[in-house]
């Protein structure tokens, strides 16, 4: 949405729902959408038509997503119930975290730091 002509710049139309949109902190014109299709789609605001990159590894929906503060990677949180690491490049995830009591992640959080990741699910506690 452009403020300036108090108009819309561009439309993107996806298959399903999107659930949660980031923008990436240290590359301004970036995004990344978690989407109902099991996957994340990366944008760059200036060119919409196509994604970036579709990243790929989730058996459920993404629900959540949260850039870390370089921006070279981000946590998505699913109804897998797996939280999984993605580097902004790589369409695979490098990491996959799951136990027994993780349920569906509705939020998942970098620290300030970058250190710790925090995540919310549904496990009654």
């Amino acid at each position: 949405y452009d403020l300036r002509t108090q108009t819309p710049v561009h439309k993107v139309l996806m298959d399903m729902r999107s659930n949660s949109l980031c923008w990436n902190p240290m590359e301004p014109f970036n995004f990344t959408v978690a989407n109902e299709d099991t996957k994340c789609y990366t944008f760059d605001m200036r060119k919409l038509e196509i994604a970036r990159m579709v990243h790929k590894d989730h058996l459920g929906a993404v629900l959540d997503i949260d850039y870390s503060p370089t921006g070279k990677e981000f946590v998505t949180g699913s109804y897998d119930k797996t939280l999984r690491i993605f580097p902004v490049d790589s369409g695979r995830s490098r990491d996959v975290y799951h136990t027994r009591r993780m349920q569906k992640i509705f939020a998942v959080k970098f620290s300030q730091d970058g250190r710790f990741l925090m995540s919310g699910s549904d496990e009654t506690n």
